[in-house]
């Protein structure tokens, strides 16, 4: 066979598969509930092949007019729906799926020539493949499926959003215009160092929104797998699209750095996407979800951040007066006026506590719910939320120490400064637990 019949046939066939699987969980009536996991698991295969190909050159394609980044989009697109939408929609287990895809990719691939000339390491490039890409496809799309594992979902979710920005669409924009990675960090020292500090002032806010709409609101960014509750914390005091900002803002750093109009321009299609779709989609469904949208919304804009944060509910930070390290630092806090918190001594909690603990009472999880989430939070993680109601530069420290992993490093070097847990003990509690 030819090479554009064999592009053209490694995507008809896993599409018409899909198509069956689909039709068949339409006729059971439970095809909606799987459309977000078969999605989001064909743009985590999809980019992930697109990526891995480009990086590696571990397989050759014939050149076609729909190559992306030396793969045919044909090709790519089959792959990823075999991948990522089949297994979603038809159900089953995910290990049983991976090794039939395995034994599939082995048995076809070989047979692909002319579309495909394989090097003296592609079976490496398989494997890569079959560990690093279509395994986490498959538990993206099962966990999506099945309401599970919210915090994998979270970090794959993360994977493929990542790719797709900050990887696939940069790339296809350098190359549009002659430039490369490279070119992003072709300047001098201090020049790399001030683009570095942006991101980073960039980036913290963004993954910062990502862990409250899964530590507070119980969901994820992508709109079909949304949080259970209204989450009006964290980023969300100060913007009400944190993680659309933080990412115009990264792509307007690079093409800053490489000087692409490529990427100036997508910049461009990024802020009216935000406006068109984006903003008329929070209106209408959250909105309609959650009645106390509305107020949040007057109060808090999309794309200049409030100087002093959001704060609907009140909040408690409770702090032990009898150990003098943590009294200074509630002292320290209460100079700082965070709206909205109460200050109270850790001796006085209606439960026993050993660290410092942080509190707002929310509204329950559903449709019904007026207000925003509750919050919980401990130790370090507990001053950073109390910093993150004082202001926006604060704020930013606040969302740094709790960003996951490194909250529990900040913990470990708070706890060996003389900042772990205290026991109170009945003596020096005035309520009873």
């Amino acid at each position: 066979m030819s090479a554009s019949l064999l592009r053209n046939l490694s995507l008809l066939l896993p599409l018409l598969a899909v198509a069956g699987a689909a039709l068949a969980r339409h006729h059971r009536g439970d095809l909606r509930p799987r459309v977000a996991g078969a999605v989001l698991a064909t743009l985590l295969a999809w980019t992930g092949v697109v990526l891995v190909e480009a990086a590696t050159g571990w397989w050759s394609f014939a050149p076609g007019p729909t190559t992306v980044l030396g793969l045919p989009f044909e090709t790519g697109l089959g792959w990823a729906l075999a991948w990522g939408a089949l297994p979603a929609l038809a159900g089953g287990r995910p290990v049983l799926w991976w090794l039939a895809l395995a034994w599939a990719d082995l048995l076809l691939v070989p047979r692909m020539a002319p579309l495909v000339e394989l090097g003296p390491h592609w079976l490496v490039g398989e494997g890569l493949l079959l560990v690093a890409v279509a395994a986490p496809a498959l538990a993206l799309g099962h966990a999506t499926v099945h309401r599970r594992r919210l915090g994998l979902r979270v970090a794959l979710q993360g994977v493929v959003f990542t790719g797709l920005v900050g990887g696939v669409a940069p790339t296809l924009a350098l190359a549009h215009d002659g430039l490369g990675w490279a070119d992003v960090v072709d300047h001098p020292l201090p020049v790399r160092v001030a683009l570095l500090v942006a991101a980073v002032l960039v980036g913290v806010p963004t993954l910062a929104a990502v862990a409250e709409l899964w530590r507070v609101g119980g969901g994820t960014p992508f709109p079909w797998d949304p949080p259970e509750r209204l989450v009006t914390t964290g980023p969300y005091a100060y913007l009400h699209n944190p993680m659309q900002v933080g990412a115009v803002l990264l792509l307007l750093l690079l093409a800053a750095a490489a000087a692409s109009p490529t990427l100036a321009l997508g910049v461009v299609v990024a802020v009216v996407f935000s406006e068109a779709v984006a903003e008329r989609h929070e209106r209408m469904v959250l909105g309609a979800r959650w009645p106390g949208h509305a107020a949040y919304r007057a109060a808090v804009r999309g794309w200049l951040p409030r100087r002093r944060p959001y704060a609907a509910d009140p909040a408690t930070l409770w702090v032990s007066q009898s150990c003098g390290l943590c009294r200074s630092t509630g002292d320290a806090v209460r100079l700082l006026a965070p709206r909205g918190v109460a200050l109270r001594p850790a001796e006085e909690a209606p439960v026993t506590l050993t660290r410092m603990r942080f509190s707002i009472v929310g509204e329950p999880a559903g449709p019904v719910a007026g207000g925003g989430a509750g919050v919980e939070e401990r130790g370090v993680a507990a001053l950073g939320r109390a910093l993150e109601r004082v202001s926006l530069p604060w704020a930013w420290l606040g969302w740094l120490v709790r960003l996951p992993l490194v909250d529990r490093g900040v913990q470990a070097v708070a706890d060996a400064c003389g900042l772990g847990p205290r026991d109170l003990g009945p003596a020096l509690r005035t309520v009873a637990p």
